[in-house]
């Protein structure tokens, strides 16, 4: 080669990588460095609430726990930056973010076969892998006053065994001191990583925290892991609690057989195909609870449970058919849309062509384009649909004879109660709610039996079949130890703690309510703090007896 093709050759490589450098530099890009033989990468140069974005993009590197082969979807944001507004196909239920550090992440997944034949169980997702590689890498690029038990609880929370193991024996964390919940919360201690392993049912987490020592004192009552674990309703399930930590806890959540149950008489269809027990393997208490028994012996081990007839008869009258012959909007003449599910249209499924009469919800009318798929219906009511459903409480939802009276007991009074947005459900026997998750809820049943089917977060899943399949697929799919059943009549108030998977079958034709509760309410362990008369806690929307859907409505305060 002559000396002039020498230099030609040179220019050839040289100058595009003096281009390439020089064009980052102007647009004032970073990098993620990893050690003495890190390489740059650019940012992705983003828009977002009309200006632009610059995040750092980790690079890819081998496999191993530092990092896996992974997209540009793993950012580390810089100080005070919001991470990008989510696609439009993601929901708010996941968290996407653990301290700086970013991955985008989709809360649901469709599972192999399609909404109508499988269900996307959280901790089968492929995907796993990939996130906790961006995490587990990025966490060591943030600076040491941010790795704090805060970021070690959030790491449980989003069921990052990897991360979580990282942040104990890398960085010293301890797993039982409870984090400040910041100034937007009072400074308030929150939940330590240990008994947010167990409310998750991150028993792997879990495992990596505490080792073998189910003896360990996690709360200021003195009690220990076993304890937690040994209650009815534990998200930590027997065949987990023997397989990783050797404690059998069989007997202690053995729930309660009973024997079959009748459709009451409210006026409406009572003729089922379903066969009714009432087993519940979760509490059922009678006569009511205190505020404190509700949040240390529920709200913080994270159980479900069963308030029995605590909705007044006048209440249930109002939803009676003989009430709603007399209304004009829930006359049962009155044609609404109808669905396989609450919301077809999460699963990529459609809502029946034509509407029904309730009357025809009632009997359980097939729609002609889905023969055999029982029908539901679901509305967000206006002010004035409200006050049909509510006339004895005029217009005030949280009087203190009525049934929604447990949740201000649990957690105050006002201002909250008033920015809430509604939605009524009622459906035929055979319909219900089709597998799902989302956060805490109280759900009130006015007409029907419904059977509860729960899984723990851990074992959250979500699916488009109809209700009974999905009982049926979960039952398939998972250990009979995994999930926890219960009948619920009417009156009754339900407690479903964050994120629980759950699945419920309507007997004869059913109407409920719900209320579902956000963040605000997981987060803090001091019961004296959360629990005082003038608490203002944040509602994010409220869903009545949702079916395979989220809804969509976010009610903030003033």
């Amino acid at each position: 080669m002559s000396p002039v093709q020498r230099i030609v050759a040179c220019c050839v490589l040289v100058v595009p990588l003096v281009a390439y450098f020089a064009y980052f530099q102007v647009l004032g890009v970073k990098s993620i460095e990893r050690g003495a033989s890190s390489e740059l990468v650019p940012l992705e140069d983003r828009r977002s609430e009309g200006r632009k974005k610059k995040l750092r993009a980790a690079p890819r590197t081998g496999s191993g726990d530092s990092v896996a082969e992974f997209t540009s979807e793993c950012f580390l944001l810089d100080y005070g930056e919001k991470p990008p507004k989510k696609d439009k196909n993601e929901r708010s239920n996941e968290k996407h973010t653990l301290g700086r550090c970013y991955k985008s992440y989709a809360a649901r997944v469709p599972p192999r076969g399609g909404w109508l034949k499988g269900i996307d169980f959280f901790h089968l997702r492929e995907s796993h892998k990939e996130r906790d590689q961006c995490f587990l890498y990025c966490i060591d690029q943030l600076d040491e006053d941010e790795i704090d038990t805060a970021l070690l609880v959030q790491a449980v929370k989003m069921g990052l065994t990897k991360v979580v193991r990282k942040l104990t024996k890398k960085y010293g964390l301890d797993p039982l001191h409870h984090p400040s919940l910041g100034p937007d919360y009072g400074n308030k201690p929150g939940f330590n990583a240990v008994q947010e392993a167990i409310r998750g049912g991150h028993i792997e987490s879990l495992k990596s925290l505490i080792g073998s020592n189910t003896d360990l004192v996690i709360d200021s009552l003195g009690r220990t892991v076993g304890d937690y674990l040994r209650m009815r309703g534990s998200a930590i399930r027997p065949k987990d609690a023997m397989k990783f930590l050797s404690l059998d806890t069989t007997l202690d959540q053995k729930g309660v057989s009973g024997s079959n149950v009748r459709v009451p008489d409210t006026g409406w269809n009572r003729t089922s195909k379903n066969k009714v027990s009432d087993q519940c393997d979760i509490d059922v208490i009678v006569g009511g609870m205190s505020r404190e028994t509700f949040y240390n012996d529920y709200f913080m081990p994270g159980r479900p449970f069963v308030l029995r007839g605590m909705t007044p008869k006048t209440e249930l009258g109002a939803f009676s058919k003989h009430r709603w012959s007399t209304t004009d909007r829930f006359h049962p003449n009155t044609k609404v849309s109808v669905g396989p599910t609450a919301y077809p249209s999460s699963t990529g499924q459609k809502h029946c062509k034509g509407d029904m009469t309730i009357a025809q919800l009632e009997n359980a009318t097939e729609c002609p384009e889905m023969p055999g798929v029982p029908m539901v219906h679901a509305r967000h009511p206006k002010e004035e649909d409200l006050k049909e459903l509510y006339p004895m409480y005029n217009g005030n939802l949280y009087d203190r004879n009525g049934g929604w009276r447990e949740v201000e007991h649990f957690f105050g009074p006002k201002p909250w109660e008033y920015h809430l947005g509604w939605q009524v459900f009622f459906g035929g026997d055979g319909s219900g709610a089709t597998l799902h998750w989302h956060n805490a809820a109280f759900n009130i049943l006015y007409s029907g039996i419904k059977q509860w089917k729960l899984t723990p977060p851990r074992y959250r899943g979500w699916t488009g079949m109809p209700a009974k399949a999905s009982g049926e697929k979960v039952e398939e799919e998972l250990d009979e130890s995994i999930s926890v059943v219960c009948t619920q009549r009417p009156g009754d108030i339900a407690y479903i703690p964050d994120y629980w998977g759950h699945n419920t079958l309507n007997s004869g034709f059913a109407i409920g309510a719900a209320v579902i509760l956000t963040d605000d309410y997981q987060m803090t362990a001091d019961a004296n703090h959360q629990m005082t008369a003038d608490a203002n806690p944040r509602i994010l929307f409220v869903h009545i007896n949702k079916n395979g859907g989220t809804s969509v409505i976010r009610m903030l305060q003033n």
